[in-house]
């Protein structure tokens, strides 16, 4: 199937790296069809509602119909063969200074889509997405992304919280990134208040969290039952994580990196260094690490001990920097 996807545009390179990450994780193969700004046409057998229900920083995905012109996609929209009511749904994903309101498009294409068939705007059988970019797409929707669930796991949420915690959907993103999978075995060595370990769970791995501090694994477990997400836990330094947990298919972590959070006044650099350690001796073979980590120079630490695959950068503000980075185990 040729899946479209619209991208959330909440950075330039993550919504992108997590769809073909989700797919990796899926266990399928793909080939990138068509890209530009938001919007993304991939070939995968991948389900598309499977991956609608991991994917964090997208809005919708759908099967793909045509692309191009005007001409084209009305080509695309005589030749749908889909028995049922209809709404077609039009998303202007061009850079915002170039939108304009353009009903050539819905006008043309809207009217061979209604021709002969029922359109309903509140329950349709099938909803038809037009997207305009660069090129104009038309395609069938196949699954709708759950954005406002995100939002009510956020730290303010959860009965226990920490100020510093990654957002839910940055969460995910990093849990996709990692490539964690569904009865997989998954690690947050630093579980922290368990927002990684929250957004792994809904994908349907079986966690393992871990943190040195035995109140915040009990604080992870609160918010853990909360959401109805079960994990087995052990508290330990970093470096001993090998001495409780035996081979993991993949970890996702923020570790600590500073004056705002507690490195248990170990020297930053230390610390890494003996995590990026522990993680190449539980890590399985040709499995990822997903980490945040603050600075260029950690990220080059940890190609001492995995294979660094893909790095993207993220302004949180004027004096801090993360680098969401992906390793793989040799």
């Amino acid at each position: 199937m040729r899946l479209l996807f619209e991208l959330s545009g909440e950075h330039e390179t993550l919504p992108r790296s997590e769809v073909l990450a989700s797919i990796e994780a899926e266990g399928h193969s793909y080939e990138v069809l068509e890209e530009e700004g938001m919007i993304l046409v991939v070939e995968t057998e991948a389900s598309p509602e499977r991956l609608g229900q991991r994917i964090a920083l997208a809005h919708a995905i759908s099967e793909r119909i045509s692309s191009g012109t005007i001409s084209e996609l009305e080509d695309g929209a005589g030749d749908l063969d889909i028995d049922g009511s209809i709404a077609i749904r039009m998303r202007d994903l061009r850079p915002k200074p170039e939108r304009t309101t353009d009903s050539d498009v819905l006008e043309r294409v809207g009217g061979i889509l209604t021709k002969g068939r029922k359109v309903d705007l509140e329950n349709p059988d099938f909803e038809i997405r037009l997207v305009q970019g660069e090129s104009n797409y038309l395609g069938i929707q196949r699954a709708s992304i759950d954005r406002p669930s995100f939002q009510q796991r956020k730290v303010d949420n959860r009965p226990f919280f920490s100020p510093i915690s990654l957002h839910p959907k940055y969460a995910r993103a990093l849990v996709n990134l990692a490539r964690a999978s569904e009865g997989e075995t998954f690690l947050d060595p630093f579980c922290g208040t368990g927002g990684i370990l929250l957004e792994a769970g809904f994908i349907g791995a079986r966690l393992v969290g871990s943190d040195i501090k035995e109140k915040m694994i009990e604080g992870c477990k609160e918010n853990l039952s909360k959401f109805n997400v079960h994990s087995s836990f052990f508290r330990s330094d970093v470096g001993d994580i090998g001495k409780h947990v035996g081979e993991v298919s993949s970890i996702a972590t923020d570790p600590p990196y500073g004056r705002s959070s507690s490195t248990m006044r170990e020297d930053p650099g230390s610390l890494y260094e003996r995590s990026f350690r522990a993680f190449q001796e539980v890590l399985k073979k040709d499995g990822c690490l997903g980490v945040v980590l603050p600075e260029e120079k950690y990220v080059e630490m940890g190609e001492g001990f995995l294979e660094l695959k893909e790095v993207h950068k993220q302004r949180v503000h004027k004096s801090l920097d993360r680098f969401y980075c992906v390793f793989k185990n040799h």
